[in-house]
């Protein structure tokens, strides 16, 4: 059973055995300025760049064990292992509370 706060993501099982992390459009509009200097958005696409420079930075292990899906109004990471999307999401709540981590990662980031 996955218990773990991922607030303000979300981890939800849309099928059987497939499972998306989720950061809806509210969520999307921290540390804007940290993006705009980056020259990006913080759209569901910036999210998944940022997410991609995270994990090929210090997670990997998660590397190609999950896709993405973004929108500009919802960054979406899917896959079949539950356990994977909550390390991410974990990862991800790092750099979402912490403007310096992610203009850390956005030096890195490849922007779509």
């Amino acid at each position: 059973m996955i218990t773990a706060d991922l607030d303000p993501f979300e981890l939800v099982e849309t099928t059987p055995g497939s499972w998306s992390l989720v950061l809806r459009e509210l969520d999307l509009t921290v540390h804007t300025e940290v993006f705009e200097a980056a020259g990006a958005e913080g759209n569901g696409y910036d999210w998944a760049s940022i997410a991609l420079a995270l994990v090929e930075r210090d997670a990997e292990h998660l590397v190609g064990r999950f896709g993405t899906d973004p929108e500009a109004e919802a960054f979406v990471a899917y896959g079949a292992d539950p356990t994977v999307l909550t390390e991410l999401g974990e990862l991800l709540l790092e750099v979402y509370n912490d403007a310096d981590l992610l203009a850390d990662l956005a030096t890195i980031a490849e922007w779509e």
